[in-house]
């Protein structure tokens, strides 16, 4: 049964829960409609041809090295077979970078809204809210029926854990709903500090299973926010296997990387994504190297920049799988997007839901069908942001949700909003003082004052446009001169005023004038600004909100001689009391009745509620000859009096209590932040001893063990006699199991490293691991983690090995990584990129000499700057939508991307397709490991990418003698730095992310596109942001 459409009749029975649904024939396995994103088995027979660019050979199914039969793909659980029941109606989470965009958001329909403060957001360049301010803001949201969550979504180092609590307790005393948290060690503080406050998992955890959603639940977390990287499917699954609340985003910019897993802006910039500081690297231009061959890609420069997301179709679905809240990106957004955004999905929403019950009470299954969304309302999303990027693409896609479309997601032609395509031009006569022809599509309309961009297909260059002077038509009369009189198809003349021509040359180096061809976008619609800005604008809090919230009128009196009572109670059960001054009597002429009642209370009158059932069976004597009597001002007095208290009520409630007890303390007072600048020099640093370095036996002592992906790696590793440990990595999981043999029978322990990402459909992948009889796992992800130490604790019978946490656990302070040893059953556990040299101090003098001794640093590596469910691959040298049909160049291509200073960075698709770009230029921790030896630290670990087998064993050599005090570590960087990668080049070695630096602040980052007019040419440093 459709949606039903604004007007439609409702049914009466709307508000009963629906029953469950029963199976559709849309769903059946194999169906295109299903959108799942799963892999068939290499078996099948149903695969789709393969067809690769230039040649590319299309692998025979025998000879592929991908695994999809290590995947569960009949283990997915879809809506159409299991369906959770919703008791309550989703709600719509808008987000709010300041004051306007609150209001603008409350003014819209938002149930919630999310926020953050000046420090420890995951927006840094939003302009927030001070710490002062949050009871004002949560009091605001309160009083209007609005949910107030503030985001801490950041990882928070050791010398930042007492700030974090100062501002947990004002968070909690300001009774805001709930907290955003992304660090494992902050959830742990802020049930020590605030037991009752909400937390809220962050998608910067990286939650992409149920199993990842339970251990963010077993750590105190009521809901997560799953991947932006799950299909619905996928969703669903997660929701069935998790008793806690599932968000998902529905709109807004779409990050490349796997959230909490993008160290691009912290290799580049040394300003990490994890700590509200993102770049916006994935915006930039990259050439794409195949084989070492620059390959020609003509407008398409943008290789890593998604489109935004677009989910508002998927709404009825989304329900169906379970999801509690829908959430909106853009606290870098202004009010106009907001409060449109919102709008927009508060109306699918409500409609959704209403569809849904309708059909369950009227015994037809929903049917899953898509929201119909208005052509109009499509434009005017894109309209206030938009990466358009041709004549197909308006910049606006469902993601991953119906599975991957690696050609839709990503097309490259622009990183930055260019709003809705106009037309193309025909002709110009800038030069000659005229100004643009242009074919108008007959889609869109355009009239003086509008905002244009000429696209020349240059997108890595300035692009030209201004505002509309005005508009000519053939006959060169002035036409669309105001909003009823805009053209929408036709030859039109543009014209531009000179003085916005003449900004344009004189910034950029003179005015390339458009050519026949090219595409025009309409940047902004004065009439959609103006519209927007009179609905979510400044004067908004002198408004009453479009949409009242109903409440109980509840009245009680014990008759004669007694005050009426009016108690106004929500839909929270939060009540507010208002008590007449005077009392009932006898009626002399017109007793009161139920109508004469309902008319005193009316509906509220200029407040933010209205009645939504009135309650007067407890007034005493109501129905009893000769009646009763009090006077409409009382009755109006008392109902204002509890308009009164009910506000009062809803701006405070939520508080809860906040522990005064430091429980960073102790961990603050042996923490020795000064020490870092008053350090010796490494000329004046003990050296080490060489016997107290290299000996098997003593768990006092340091030890270096490698990280290998190749074959060839692994057996150059093999030959080096001291070497006691190699871990595996490889991208394939044939021939695993005998290198696995083959370094267990050197006499070395072998290491397997696991995917960072864990969906719901790869129960078999990690039971593979299991089977492989290795010593220890490198456990990447909190599912898998959790999973591997229940079995273990379970009794199973089956070989659990070691469990070692990796990077991507994101262990930013002593606190979390207390956590994860705990909860995770790890025996060693590396901390996340993020820390410099002095915060892996930091961490290992807070964790004590025992717990110090359990870190392992990666002392050398190729930073892993993104880790995409986007595939490279796919997108650029198929014609393929995903891993069924784009003849997996993967296994017989190398890809580098190359960067505007012509760095290459490689490429790398894992078992799973997901690809890792790496950094080219090597990190380096030499010149700090005494540091970090003299703080306890005594494991190290030298990653490879695809360094030539002969480099292994100089570059082993290298750190060793490093940490044996042998050579300087400056001495090492140069070294390690001259090693070519697989294409021949070098491209150096650097202190990366340990240097010792001031982070940046706000006040130096770039300004972002929000603040941004979009009806002038963006400023071609600037990269749009999310």
């Amino acid at each position: 049964m459709p949606v039903p459409r604004p007007g439609a009749k409702k049914n009466r029975h709307c508000d009963k829960i629906p029953r469950a649904r029963i199976c559709n024939s849309r769903f059946c396995k194999g169906s295109k409609k299903t959108g799942c994103g799963t892999r068939p088995s290499r078996n099948s027979n149903s695969a789709a041809p393969h067809t690769v660019k230039n040649s590319q050979r299309a692998f025979a199914t025998s000879e592929r090295n991908k695994n999809p039969d290590l995947n569960d793909v009949n283990t997915l659980v879809h809506p159409a077979f299991k369906r959770r029941q919703l008791s309550r109606k989703p709600e719509i989470l808008a987000p709010a970078g300041g004051w306007p965009q609150l209001r603008a958001a409350v003014e819209a329909g938002a149930d919630a809204v999310y926020f953050g403060l000046e420090a420890l957001n995951a927006r840094a360049r939003a302009s927030n809210f001070a710490v002062e301010e949050v009871a004002d803001v949560i009091g605001y949201l309160h009083e209007r029926g609005v949910r107030g969550f503030v985001a801490i979504n950041v990882l928070v180092f050791d010398e930042e854990l007492a700030q974090a609590e100062k501002l947990v307790r004002a968070v909690a005393r300001a009774g805001a709903d709930a907290v955003i948290v992304q660090d494992v060690g902050l959830v742990s503080l802020i049930k020590g500090l605030a037991p009752d406050l909400v937390i809220h998992g962050s998608t910067q955890m990286s939650i992409t299973s149920a199993e990842g959603a339970e251990f963010a639940r077993e750590l105190g977390c009521e809901r997560v926010v799953v991947g932006r990287e799950l299909s619905i499917r996928e969703i669903a699954a997660v929701r069935e296997g998790t008793t806690a609340e599932v968000e998902a985003f529905v709109h807004g910019a779409l990050c490349v990387s796997y959230s909490g897993q993008c160290f691009s802006s912290e290799a580049w910039g040394g300003r990490s994504a994890n700590r509200g500081q993102c770049a916006q690297a994935c915006r930039l231009p990259y050439g794409l190297v195949v084989d070492g061959e620059v390959r020609d890609m003509g407008d398409v420069k943008y290789l890593l920049s998604p489109q935004d997301l677009m989910a508002v179709e998927l709404v009825p679905q989304l329900i169906d799988a379970g999801v509690s809240c829908f959430k909106i990106e853009g606290r870098l957004k202004g009010p106009e997007y907001v409060g449109l955004t919102t709008s927009v999905y508060r109306r699918a929403v409500d409609e959704a839901w209403e569809a849904r019950c309708c059909e369950s009470v009227d015994g037809h299954a929903p049917s899953g069908a898509e929201w119909d969304l208005p052509d109009a309302v499509r434009t005017d999303l894109a309209q206030v942001f938009a990466r358009g990027q041709d004549d197909n693409y308006d910049g606006l896609t469902k993601g991953f949700l119906e599975g991957p479309n690696h050609q839709r997601l990503v097309r490259g032609r622009s990183p930055r909003h260019r709003g809705v395509l106009l037309g193309k031009v025909v002709d110009s006569f800038i030069h000659s003082g005229g100004g643009v022809v242009v074919l108008l599509s007959g889609k869109v309309s355009v009239k003086r004052g509008d905002g244009v961009v000429f696209d020349r297909g240059m997108p890595d260059k300035a692009e030209a446009g201004g505002s509309v002077w005005e508009v000519l038509d053939s006959s060169g009369k002035s036409v669309a001169r105001s909003a009823h009189e805009a053209v929408i198809s036709g030859e039109y003349e543009l014209m531009f005023a000179s003085a916005t021509m003449n900004m344009w040359a004189s910034e950029h180096g003179g005015l390339q004038e458009p050519k026949p061809g090219d595409l025009v976008w309409r940047s902004s619609d004065t009439s959609l600004t103006a519209r927007l800005r009179k609905m979510y604008g400044k004067d908004v809090d002198q408004r009453l909100p479009q949409k009242k919230e109903p409440v109980v009128v509840h009245m009680t009196s014990e008759g004669i001689g007694s005050p009426l009572r009016i108690s106004l109670i929500d839909a929270q059960g939060r009540r507010g009391v208002g008590i007449t001054r005077g009392s009932f009597s006898v009626a002399q002429r017109r007793p009161l009745t139920f109508a004469s009642l309902a008319t005193a209370v009316g509906q509220l009158g200029d407040t933010y509620f209205c009645v939504g059932e009135l309650n007067i069976e407890s007034i005493q004597g109501l129905n009893s000859l000769p009646g009763l009597f009090i006077s409409v001002g009382e009755i109006k007095a008392a109902r204002r009096e509890a308009v009164e208290a009910l506000m009062s009520f809803r701006s405070t409630s939520g508080i809860a209590e906040a522990d005064n007890n430091s429980e960073s303390l102790a961990l603050q007072e042996s923490m020795e932040i000064s020490w870092w600048d008053n350090r010796a020099t490494e000329k004046e640093t003990k050296i080490l001893q060489p016997k107290a370095v290299f000996t098997k036996t003593s768990d006092q002592e340091c030890k270096l063990t490698v990280l290998c992906r190749t074959r060839e790696q692994t057996f150059a590793a093999m030959n080096i006699p001291w070497l006691q440990e190699i871990i595996l990595d490889f991208l394939e999981v044939h021939g695993l199991q005998d290198m696995v043999d083959r370094v267990k029978a050197s006499g070395r322990r072998a290491v397997v490293a696991t995917p960072r990402v864990l969906k719901p459909n790869e129960e078999r992948l990690w039971r593979f691991y299991l089977k492989l009889g290795a010593d220890a796992l490198l456990v990447r992800s909190a599912g898998l983690m959790r999973i591997l130490k229940n079995l273990r604790e379970n009794g199973e019978d089956r070989f659990i090995p070691e469990l070692r946490g990796d990077f991507s656990l994101n262990a930013a302070n002593a606190v979390g990584a207390s956590v994860l040893f705990r909860h995770g059953g790890l025996l060693t556990l590396t901390p996340t990129h993020d820390l410099n040299a002095a915060q892996h101090v930091n961490m290992a003098r807070a964790l004590g000499a025992e717990g110090a001794a359990k870190l392992e640093v990666i002392v050398h590596q190729h930073l892993p700057i993104f880790y995409t469910e986007h595939c490279v691959f796919c997108r650029f040298l198929s014609e393929g939508n995903s891993y069924r049909d784009c003849g997996h160049p993967c296994e017989t291509t190398r890809i580098h991307l190359r960067d505007g200073g012509g760095s290459d960075h490689l490429v790398l698709a894992d078992m799973g397709c997901r690809n890792t770009v790496f950094n080219a230029k090597a990190q380096s921790g030499a010149e700090y490991v005494h540091e970090l030896i003299n703080a306890g630290i005594k494991r190290f670990r030298v990653e490879l990418v695809d360094e030539p087998a002969e480099t292994v064993s100089p570059l082993l050599e290298a750190y060793k003698d490093c940490l044996l005090g042998l050579k300087r570590g400056r001495d090492v960087v140069r070294l390690v730095g001259s090693f070519p990668d697989a294409n021949g080049r070098s491209h150096g070695a650097g202190r990366g992310s340990f240097e010792v630096k001031k982070e940046v602040d706000r006040a130096s980052m770039k300004q972002t596109a929000a603040a941004r007019s979009t009806a002038h040419v963006p400023a071609r440093s600037v990269i749009e942001d999310n």
